[in-house]
């Protein structure tokens, strides 16, 4: 395992309620989700449906199959947001430096805040598969907090045979719960993790982690 330069902080009861509420968060917004969004769309296709069954109208027929259909896309389209949160698909085809673009851009979108997107990794010789996996995900963890941004910039590269990555932006310093967490993945794969500020104020989380892995 690494020398971690940057001590895990002590994680008494209250920081681990916090880490489980984070948790328990997340489970929650997807359940609703599903609940809300995803149930109340099947209803409308099978609602549509009916109607369009009903319908003696050819030219009010084929508005309620488009219909259908343009409720089916945004579902799918609905879905495959909801699984990226659970396991990013992009991540085994295409590599850790693309599904990292690939994040900042849909933030990017999300919120209309330029992500600046550094990441120097050769596609022919890859990370170890749970080790790309843990960067994304610290990543991910970092961006799902609720912070106001107007400043964000992702670094990787590979720097002594270890993944060395780095999130800055200008909004608040992750939580007790949410710095536990990060420590605790970084540590569970030989990695480790600092909380600093740039001289210009910024929170940067940095994350090194060995490029082949640890032995199982």
């Amino acid at each position: 395992m690494m020398a971690s330069g940057s001590a895990a902080p002590p994680v008494d009861h209250a920081v681990l309620r916090a880490l489980f509420a984070q948790q328990e968060a997340l489970r929650q917004q997807v359940a609703r989700a599903l609940h809300n969004e995803i149930g109340q769309a099947v209803s409308a296709i099978k609602m549509s449906a009916h109607l369009a069954g009903d319908e003696d109208d050819a030219a009010q027929r084929r508005e309620d199959l488009a219909e259908i259909v343009r409720i089916a896309d945004d579902t799918v389209a609905r879905l495959r947001e909801l699984y990226s949160v659970l396991r990013p698909p992009q991540l085994e085809a295409l590599g850790l430096q693309a599904s990292l673009r690939g994040e900042a851009e849909a933030w990017q979108a999300r919120w209309g805040v330029p992500a600046h997107i550094e990441v120097a990794l050769a596609d022919e010789d890859r990370a170890a598969a749970a080790i790309e996996l843990t960067a994304f995900r610290s990543v991910q963890d970092v961006l799902l907090a609720p912070t106001a941004l107007s400043r964000l910039a992702i670094t990787a590269a590979r720097i002594d045979d270890c993944l060395a990555l780095r999130i800055e932006h200008d909004g608040e310093a992750p939580d007790a719960g949410l710095l536990a967490q990060l420590h605790a993945r970084a540590n569970a794969y030989g990695g480790e993790l600092a909380l600093t500020r740039s001289t210009a104020g910024h929170v940067q989380v940095d994350l090194r982690l060995p490029w082949r892995g640890v032995p199982t």
